[in-house]
């Protein structure tokens, strides 16, 4: 929410999830906004705003007693790393080697040097789920799209910042919440057409014109929580927000914004914050009560509390965080505990050992006595230039007295000499030893002994890593862990307009399942199950030539396999699918092999299907559509004389009867008759009938003779 929005334009209005999407930002200049009515948890009914201030005052006071020494020593540590030699924590006279400072950047560097990748799969990676793939596709755009790093992007900064209060003092924590801007819009009414008399008026409603769901970073000292001995014990957790007497009206209205105290925000002695800030501030606590599912707004030494309303955001774990980045928490108390506090003896003998160094070594200087009445001698040192020799005297007194080996003397420095270079060696054991603690091998840090094997620097490498590993995994878990948040909140309050828009999916090959994928990340229920993974091989910097190495040694690995199976495959192609699934196997250990898993996946199903034929060759192919040709001509031709027979065979018999009566009358001595009239004779006849009867003879029809007796 934007605190200074009481004093602009009332359009667009802003709402974040901390108000739910009520109208408490929409406040007009000089104007009294309509505090909305919020109905009080189970615990808290009843109670008024002044009960509610004191049970939150006891709670925040419980917890910065709890947390005030780590934040007294938290402050310290900043000084130590920024090196603030003229604050408290320090005396000008002392001398320091940082190498606090030194091992926090080699840490930077390994453990968040660039932001990660995010990946969203199915829990249960079932390949024929198209809409289910899709749908994790879709959050893995989003979430992606604002990880990286870009002019728009401020999540890589904040999470940049975090880590480095992790690895500074010990905590680290990120707050997300949920941002719409809308404006007023209307339907406009609707009238007949016929009568021109209004059916139904015109109906003012909200439009969302943008949505986003952002990460706030929180500084160490302002993130509080309930005192638990581990994280699920945690009862509530709260943020503070400093603001200004406008942004207090603005946020809370003038009833209740014009009589919270304001103070300066920080206080002068802590030497760490800004100093000159001319603006009076309030800290407000905003509290995510797990107990009653609600959150509050309270300011320390107010007597009332200034807001509170249902959970806003329905989350799983309700609270609007990950659970935050603690250095050396134990299961007895959750308190973080910087990496320095456990090196703190190395980190102050070094220190105390290059403050004798720095002393010892602005001593070792050419100071000396000499003869009060040989004047001569001071003139070496003051005036005597190179290749220049200076007049004496009396030259016979002055060798009489032992020449400048009798008349002056040196303060002796061999013996500082031999001190310095044991305090010198003495440190080195104390670096060595705080690197041991600290689990940051000479590799890391760029420096090698050329003395040392290979053998042995691969192991210091595979040492360092291992040490690092955990911190890795710890920082990858955290930002997981956020970016599940920020994947339920826009499955629950963002449009399917915007998720689509936002994702780009709709140009992309998934166009056609896209609607239904929106439509599963909308539903209420747990279907969703998916799978959140942060790699934190991939917020670490490149190591090329290892990188090199890795690929190489995979595709030698790969190569080997093929060549070996081969065989196999090309005699029994029934063993392909357990090939490949043993390839996977054994592409598992190559960290570059995972890439190209869902690609091996492919492979695998595709194997399991049965084979297709493979289609003849084109002249082969040729030759079978000729003969296919000649056959179904002979078969046409064979149907075609047959049926010409059919429709020959009735003159045919008609003409072997003429031929037989006629035979008959022969033998018999009697003349032959007539032959009676074929079929289409008598066809003729029945037309010429049909024409007489309506008067127009057909023509050329004939006449049939009669028939033989």
């Amino acid at each position: 929410m934007n605190p200074m929005q009481g004093a602009l334009p009332p359009a667009p209005k802003r709402v974040t999830g901390d108000e739910s999407g009520e109208d408490k930002a929409s406040v007009k200049a000089n104007a009294t906004p309509e505090k909305p009515e919020h109905k009080l948890p189970k615990e808290d009914a009843g109670k008024s705003p002044a009960d509610l201030a004191k049970r939150w005052e006891k709670e925040l006071q419980a917890a910065k007693r709890e947390l005030s020494k780590f934040h007294q020593t938290g402050r310290k540590l900043v000084n130590l790393y920024l090196d603030e030699r003229d604050s408290a924590a320090f005396d000008n006279r002392d001398s320091k080697l940082n190498l606090f400072w030194s091992n926090i950047e080699v840490l930077k560097s390994s453990l968040y040097a660039k932001p990660p990748k995010v990946d969203v799969s199915n829990a249960y990676k079932d390949s024929e789920d198209d809409v289910s793939r899709v749908a994790g596709n879709i959050l893995q755009r989003l979430l992606n799209h604002d990880v990286e790093e870009d002019d728009e992007s401020t999540f890589p900064d904040i999470t940049r910042q975090a880590v480095s209060d992790y690895l500074i003092v010990g905590l680290g924590q990120v707050w997300y919440r949920y941002e719409v801007e809308t404006e007023e819009s209307e339907i406009a009414a609707v009238m007949d057409p016929q009568t021109g008399q209004e059916l139904s008026p015109a109906m003012p409603f909200e439009q969302i014109t943008s949505e986003e769901c952002p990460a706030d970073y929180i500084y160490w000292e302002d993130f509080w929580w309930s005192p638990a001995r581990t994280w699920g014990e945690v009862r509530w957790v709260a943020r503070r927000v400093y603001m200004n007497r406008e942004e207090l009206i603005a946020r809370f209205g003038e009833k209740i914004g014009k009589v919270i105290p304001i103070s300066k925000a920080r206080s002068k002695n802590d030497g760490i914050g800004p100093q000159n800030d001319p603006w009076e501030k309030a800290g407000v606590f905003e509290i995510w009560d797990k107990t009653t599912e609600s959150v509050y707004w309270h300011v320390l030494g107010f007597d009332l509390i200034c807001d509170h309303k249902d959970d806003p955001l329905k989350l799983r774990g309700f609270f609007p965080c990950p659970p935050p980045l603690i250095a050396n928490i134990t299961t007895s108390k959750v308190m973080p505990r910087a990496d320095y506090l456990l090196a703190q003896d190395q980190y102050t003998q070094i220190d105390e050992l290059s403050t004798r160094l720095k002393y010892l070594i602005k001593a070792c200087k050419m100071v000396g006595v000499y003869d009060k009445n040989s004047t001569a001698i001071g003139r070496v040192f003051q005036e005597g230039m190179e290749n220049q020799m200076l007049p004496v005297d009396n030259w016979a007194a002055f060798a009489e007295k032992g020449g400048l080996k009798g008349q002056m003397d040196f303060i002796p420095i061999e013996v500082a000499m031999t001190v310095i270079q044991g305090l010198t060696a003495q440190r080195d054991v104390l670096k060595t030893n705080l690197y041991e603690v600290l689990g940051i091998g000479d590799i890391m840090r760029g420096m090698t002994n050329p003395d040392e094997t290979l053998g042995a620097q691969q192991l210091k490498a595979q040492f360092g890593g291992n040490r690092l590993q955990f911190k890795q995994q710890q920082i990858g878990g955290w930002v997981a862990s956020g970016q599940r948040i920020k994947a339920q909140i826009i499955c629950d309050k963002w449009q399917p307009q915007t998720i689509l828009q936002r994702s780009n999916i709709m140009r992309s090959h998934d166009a056609q399942i896209a609607p239904q994928a929106v439509e599963m990340l909308k539903q209420d229920s747990d279907d969703k199950m998916y799978r959140i993974t942060i790699e934190s091989e991939t917020m670490a910097m490149i190591d090329w030539a290892q990188e090199r190495d890795s690929r190489t040694q995979f595709m030698t690995a790969v190569g080997s396999f093929v060549q070996s199976v081969t065989p196999l495959i090309q005699a029994q192609p029934a063993a392909a699918p357990v090939v490949l699934q043993m390839m996977k196997w054994g592409l598992g250990g190559f960290r570059v092999g995972k890439e190209i898993e869902s690609v091996l996946d492919q492979a695998v199903q595709a194997a399991q299907q049965p084979a297709q034929p493979e289609p003849p060759k084109p002249e082969v192919q040729a030759a079978i559509d000729e003969k296919k040709a000649k056959t179904a001509k002979a078969g046409a031709e064979a149907q075609f004389k047959q049926a010409e027979t059919a429709i020959m065979q009735p003159e045919v018999n008609h003409a072997q009867h003429v031929s037989r009566v006629q035979q008959a009358h022969v033998a018999q001595g009697l003349p032959p008759p007539q032959p009676p009239p074929s079929a289409q004779e008598q066809a003729a006849l029945a037309a010429k009938q049909m024409a007489g009867q309506f008067g127009a003879p057909i023509e050329g029809a004939s006449v049939p003779k009669a028939p033989l007796q």
